[in-house]
């Protein structure tokens, strides 16, 4: 994994990535079992890995791989918390699409 480039990425960009993984950082707004709902400028479905505990609430960076029907498996992940603003975030993944050449070869 640590050679495949990880572009960011929301909700709205994930068509660009289909098959491809990516770095996607949203909130959890609902668990069912390994399954976790998270908000990143629209909702993502993420199937989880047995060993990651989403808290709903908190804010995840996930690396996942960029499912036909634009869910995300997950690859790894890391728990921001629950203080991070999302505007910024989906800001973030917005300009590095924008700018891909900074950041990543399309």
């Amino acid at each position: 994994m640590s050679s495949e480039i990880t572009p960011r990425a929301n909700a709205p960009l994930l068509h660009l990535f289909q098959g491809k993984p990516v770095r996607l950082i949203g909130k959890v707004t609902d668990i069912r079992g390994e399954t976790a709902t998270l908000d990143a400028a629209g909702s993502v479905t993420v199937y989880a890995t047995r060993d990651s505990n989403f808290k709903e609430g908190n804010v995840y960076e996930v690396i996942g791989r960029v499912q036909p029907d634009l869910s995300l498996k997950m690859l790894d992940g890391m728990d921001f918390g629950a203080n991070i603003d999302m505007d910024n975030a989906n800001a973030l993944a917005e300009l590095s699409q924008r700018h891909h050449e900074i950041f990543f070869d399309k």
